[in-house]
């Protein structure tokens, strides 16, 4: 038997790749990590703020760039520094830092939107807040949603029309280099094809749009069903839904398309 054991034992792995997979890894690990914060509304009573926060061990450097719809990059009124482009925010061990629209201007004009990418050494959990208050500092409503690397694939929950005249919109971002192709697909309860459409994004560029305004749906009854998202290349994503006036988010998954 301990001979046999001996025999069967595989061959020691050789130091050379020891330290080839040692460099590997190490590289994997300082590649920086990928956000995409899909909606950024400021102005016409809107304000965001964005919360990076970092459960890990080191500090995390965490480099934000803003674009506009179109793909452009663009400045935004960051809070007490005026028109930003770009920021750099350093997150420390168990530490929290919030990067936000500057309060004054959301009743400076008229509503603005951009979005954003964040790449950071090190793993992050980043969260919007997208706050409503035409009459500051009083806040008629807001809503949170979850800021993910991005993803060939998307899959939520949805409802729309009924009592409540519930509506859901989304935005989805391309933060490629290339234009990105991305097909929409509503499914019923049962899981059954209620339509599709698709939405060609250039480079950079970010679209918005409510469900309603692209599929057709008998709003005097109410539609339970779920969205699916495939696009050609990674993108983000954000879902901000509407419930008697209310705001909500869905939670969002990478479930393969159907």
């Amino acid at each position: 038997m301990g001979v046999a054991a001996a025999q069967n034992d595989p061959a020691p792995i050789s130091p050379i790749f020891n330290s080839e997979f040692a460099s590997q890894a190490a590289q994997a690990s300082s590649a920086p990590l990928s956000y995409t914060i899909a909606h950024f509304p400021y102005g016409g009573g809107w304000s965001t703020r964005v919360l990076l926060t970092n459960s890990g061990k080191t500090d995390a450097t965490v480099n934000i760039t803003f674009f506009n719809t179109a793909g452009a990059p663009t400045l935004v009124p960051l809070d007490g520094q005026g028109q930003e482009g770009s920021r750099q925010v350093v997150v420390h061990p168990n530490d929290t830092q919030v990067v936000g629209a500057e309060l004054s201007e959301r009743t400076a004009g008229s509503l603005q939107v951009a979005w954003a990418t964040a790449t950071s050494n090190a793993p992050l959990n980043v969260f919007s807040l997208f706050d409503f208050g035409p009459n500051p500092p009083t806040i008629a409503g807001a809503v949170g949603a979850q800021s993910t690397p991005p993803a060939k694939t998307f899959r939520f929950p949805v409802s729309v029309g009924g009592p409540l005249q519930y509506n859901f919109g989304l935005a989805i971002a391309n933060p490629n280099k290339t234009q990105t192709t991305v097909t929409v697909k509503v499914l019923n309860a049962d899981g059954t094809p209620k339509g599709s459409f698709q939405e060609s994004l250039a480079p950079n560029a970010q679209t918005l749009f409510t469900l309603p305004s692209k599929v057709s749906f008998d709003t005097s009854t109410l539609f339970n069903g779920a969205v699916a998202v495939c696009a050609s290349q990674p993108v983000g994503l954000v879902t901000v839904g509407f419930e008697g006036g209310a705001f909500f988010s869905a939670s969002v998954t990478n479930d393969p398309c159907p």
